[in-house]
């Protein structure tokens, strides 16, 4: 993919046909409460207007269908793909009991997809029926019908398959398979909740997730170089190490001059950063990083209008006013209370005499925020201009008001922040009085020795933190956390070859133990203290 792919939909926006989805609406008093019942998201906790990535599974947790939900005042409806649509009506109709829900296929001609930051600002302009908000395919946007062109660059189909890859976001039939545990997709993250209360295949979802997690995962292989052929590696399995069936290769895409592969990998190969050769019993060898999913993801809205905000700032200072303000919009429209946003656009708007837009720009943001004395100070310059003399000097007088506010506001974040300073001291000395009562009973205890190294370590005392912690590895060499304490202490305390060796120890012992988290934390930091360069 083009260098520019990620920033083109960062800035702006595209648009392609999205074939092979249809969108199911559900109607009646009780569809959020039965949909709630249903599905893996959290139904309810959706705000209208708004849309999740759900998934539909059976007792066993197996998958029936996925899609995305979206919440409107009136109905819900359910974007999923046409090869599991029947499947999900025939199991959705079945379990209408005594509820009020009625189900229907919408008719949905000539179905678009529009992603970027000008998607998100376009969506306020069309009709809200025909229109369905998603974060998918590493951004946001919307999936509308029957609305004709929607004027906005070609997004291609080459990139955007390497988005649905890279996002994590699955092709029926082919990652997410009817009656495949959903625990060994990318649904498993990325549309099941944690929080909600009971749903089919719940029991199944929370045995696994609170066990050694699925035996195997998709995850992202990275090549490092070589030439292969991708399309001729998919559906076969690959060797690694010692393990002849390490992986199988799900789907590949490429962006921004690499190649990745998307493989469903076993549980000891699912460290990000971890270096691996994959083999093919052809002979095919490939030389690969792990790299976690989604690579790409939908923004967050405010980092985000921030860099839509920016770049609008450079727009203007090149004298490109209009620019400057599309972006300002776009910025608007991905986080409605961004105020470096809202300010820079009403000094524009001011710029030109378009005080009653400015006007209601501000007023818009102190809806959103109603301390903000930006806000009130520029409706204080606004309403000058206009000669609204009395309107400027309520203004005024709201903006030293927030002023005063966010200034006793500070100084009391400032006492909470020593209050919890101090708490925490006292809380150290009782946990490190606790640990040394079981040591003195048996030194060589590992669960009290990593402990007192944690809190050692804590108050900056490295030397006596390191020996409590290579004593609680000494008891237990399998014991992953106390691998991560012990390196990150040693990185504090300037033994950076000792914090590799520890590492790359614990990366092995982790891995082995199916402690995931632990191995990838470990790995980044192998990867920052190993990186060409590094002192």
């Amino acid at each position: 993919m083009s260098p520019s792919a990620s920033e083109r939909l960062l800035l702006g926006g595209a648009a392609a046909p999205l074939a092979g989805w249809v969108v199911a609406s559900f109607e009646g008093r009780d569809r959020e409460r039965f949909l709630h019942s249903q599905l893996s998201s959290d139904v309810r906790g959706l705000a209208e207007g708004s849309s999740q990535l759900t998934a539909l599974l059976d007792r066993s947790a197996r998958l029936v269908a996925f899609g995305f939900l979206a919440k409107r005042s009136e109905r819900i409806d359910l974007l999923m793909p046409a090869d599991a649509a029947g499947a999900a009506r025939a199991a959705l109709e079945s379990s209408v009991i005594a509820d009020e829900v009625r189900i229907r296929l919408l008719e949905t001609p000539g179905l678009q997809l529009a992603l970027g930051a000008e998607a998100v600002r376009r969506m306020g302009e069309l009709p809200v029926d025909s229109v369905l908000s998603v974060a998918g395919w590493g951004s946001r946007g919307f999936v509308a019908w029957g609305i004709g062109e929607l004027q906005l660059p070609p997004l291609g189909s080459a990139e955007l398959e390497a988005r649905r890859v890279l996002s994590g976001l699955p092709r029926w039939g082919v990652e997410a398979v009817a009656g495949r545990p959903v625990h060994e997709t990318t649904l498993a993250a990325l549309a099941v909740s944690t929080t909600k209360g009971c749903y089919l295949g719940q029991e199944t979802v929370a045995k696994v997730a609170s066990g050694r997690g699925p035996v195997r995962m998709p995850m992202l292989l990275e090549a490092d170089g070589g030439a292969v052929d991708p399309a001729g590696l998919a559906r076969r399995f690959f060797a690694v190490g010692g393990e002849p069936k390490a992986g199988q290769v799900l789907s590949w895409a490429e962006w921004e001059g690499r190649l990745y592969l998307q493989a469903s990998l076993v549980r000891g190969l699912r460290v990000e950063g971890l270096a691996v050769e994959a083999q093919w019993e052809d002979g095919t060898r490939l030389a690969a990083t792990v790299r976690a999913l989604p690579l790409l993801a939908a923004p967050a809205p405010e980092a985000w209008a921030q860099r839509l905000q920016l770049a609008a700032v450079d727009a203007f200072a090149a004298d490109r006013e209009d620019v400057a303000v599309r972006l300002l919009e776009r910025a608007l429209a991905v986080c409605p209370g961004h105020a470096d946003a809202s300010e820079s656009l009403g000094v524009i708007l001011g710029r030109h005499g378009r005080y009653e837009e400015a006007i209601a720009l501000m007023r818009r943001l102190l809806e959103i925020d109603p301390s903000s004395v930006m806000a009130h100070s520029n409706l204080s310059l606004f309403f000058n201009r206009l000669g609204r003399i009395e309107e400027a000097e309520r203004a005024a007088a709201a903006a030293a008001r927030a002023a005063m506010r966010r200034e006793q506001g500070a100084r009391e974040r400032e006492e909470d922040a020593r209050r919890r300073s101090a708490a925490a001291a006292e809380d150290r000395g009782r946990r490190a009085a606790m640990f040394r009562e079981v040591l003195a009973i048996d030194p060589d205890d590992a669960l009290a020795n990593f402990g007192l190294g944690r809190v050692l370590a804590e108050e900056g005392r490295l030397g006596e933190a390191i020996a409590h912690l290579e004593r609680a590895l000494a008891a237990d060499p399998r014991y992953s956390a106390a691998f991560l304490e012990l390196g990150r202490a040693r990185e504090v305390a300037g033994e950076r070859e000792a914090a590799v060796d520890t590492y790359r120890r614990g990366i092995e012992v982790a891995a082995a133990r199916g402690d995931l988290a632990t191995a990838s934390t470990m790995q980044e930091r192998l990867a920052a203290l190993t990186a060409p360069g590094d002192a």
